[in-house]
């Protein structure tokens, strides 16, 4: 499994949050638009790097840690 640069990026974003982040959030933090990003967050979920919950309308993301 090889990530590419946003991958890499969005990893970052949510390594240095200390905290879950929603959708919205790391769109803004990494700069890019939100679909953009939940198009990489769910790669990398599939990839098993990333867990997610749904709150209310927002999904929060977190780096899965086993």
């Amino acid at each position: 499994m090889e990530l590419n640069q946003t991958e890499k990026l969005l990893i970052n974003v949510l390594y240095f949050a200390h905290k879950p982040l929603s959708t919205s959030e790391v769109a803004k933090r990494s700069q890019m638009a939100w679909q953009t990003a939940k198009k990489h967050l769910e790669t990398l979920q599939r990839f098993g790097l990333l867990d997610s919950m749904k709150k209310g309308n927002a999904i929060y993301w977190w780096i899965k840690v086993e």
